[in-house]
């Protein structure tokens, strides 16, 4: 290939660069109008919405540019709208000394722009969150071995407790630190369908549970089948983790009648939150 060929094509490459770059401001356009029409104060975070764009870039990218790459780029797009939305926004992340992964995911998925805050404990992500709605937190999902589980603190009902509304990573990334671990991201604001979701749902039971008298209860009530369950036993009480199918508002009264089908009191099953099933495409 001749000099003049080269020079030729990064002409064309520098004027795809503007393109890009027109593209980018033209839609940073529309984002403020969007933002002018909205009220203000709160969260502009739309997750379902989030999910099924990625899903979409993901299923229609080709070609020898790196996967990853792409999702990188989109979400540090619709990060960056996000914080110009909501210019408050802040993460705050449990990112224990010894497990630097979280900030890892907590980055893939919310670029460079939005400010981080680290913190030892899930608790304290959760006092973060609750004291502003225009906090999000990143915690640890949840596992049997956890000593001081976070998610039943969601149950209570209280006004400023926020939902699961994503889980990390959406796209496994190459990156060694963050590599075998998952997180829930937790907001004030409720969740929404993305397509394909998980809902979680809180059993509180003095007593244990089978898992095929959940599993029994769920479909008398009509629930969809569950996924997973997990048990964790906090001063005595039995708290279970169920994943279902879809996303499942607070007033659905399939919730009250699980309940009663478990032989329980009132108040104690509540929908934590939801989120968008993670994509299954590997590196």
């Amino acid at each position: 290939m001749d000099a003049s060929t080269l020079d030729n094509l990064r002409l064309e490459i520098d004027a795809i660069d503007g393109e890009l770059h027109g593209l980018i401001r033209r839609r940073a356009a529309l984002v403020g109008e969007i933002s002018a029409a909205k009220p203000a104060g709160g969260l502009a975070l739309r997750p379902g919405r989030e999910a099924q764009v990625m899903r979409q870039r993901l299923a229609a990218h080709d070609g020898g540019f790196p996967v990853p790459a792409i999702y990188r780029m989109w979400r540090e797009m619709v990060s960056s709208f996000t914080l110009m939305q909501t210019p408050g926004l802040k993460i705050a992340i449990c990112r224990p000394v010894d497990q630097p992964g979280y900030w890892d995911l907590a980055r893939d998925h919310f670029g460079c722009q939005i400010p981080f805050v680290a913190h030892d404990t899930p608790a304290q992500v959760l006092a973060a969150v609750r004291a502003s709605p225009t906090t999000l937190g990143v915690v640890p999902a949840p596992i049997e071995a956890d000593s001081a589980p976070w998610w039943p603190l969601l149950a209570s009902g209280e006004a400023t407790l926020p939902n699961v509304v994503a889980r990390l990573p959406f796209l496994v990334m190459p990156n060694a630190r963050a590599r075998g671990i998952s997180a829930f991201v937790l907001g004030r604001i409720e969740p929404e369908p993305s397509g394909d979701d998980r809902a979680l749902i809180s059993i509180e039971a003095k007593n244990g549970l089978s898992r095929d008298r959940i599993a029994g209860a769920v479909a008398k009530v009509g629930l969809p089948p569950f996924t997973s369950a997990l048990d964790q036993v906090v001063a005595g009480v039995h708290h279970y983790l169920v994943e279902l199918p879809g996303v499942i508002a607070d007033d659905d009264q399939r919730l009250r009648d699980l309940g009663a089908a478990l032989g329980l009191e009132n108040g104690l099953v509540a929908v934590l939150g939801a989120y968008a099933v993670p994509a299954d495409i590997r590196p």
